[in-house]
């Protein structure tokens, strides 16, 4: 597994945080019972590094991770 899979690919850094994003494309799978395809759709992960500690996640943007990097380094 590389770094890139198991953290998600570098965006920026903010302070001493970096905002990494993990990106699943949309695949097709095979339903085993009736055997129809089907579509699963893709997914886009955002999170909040601290080094390899994961400190937050499940951001909606970039611009609302680089907001809470900022309130986290004002504590």
């Amino acid at each position: 597994m590389s770094k890139i899979e198991k953290y998600g690919r570098y965006v920026r850094k903010v302070g001493y945080l970096d905002i990494r994003q993990k990106i699943k494309f949309a695949t097709k799978v095979k339903d085993r019972v009736t055997g129809e395809l089907k579509v699963v759709p893709g997914v886009v992960e955002i999170l909040l590094y601290h080094g390899k500690k994961l400190v937050e996640s499940g951001f909606k943007s970039h611009t609302d991770a680089e907001k809470r990097a900022k309130e986290i380094q004002k504590l």
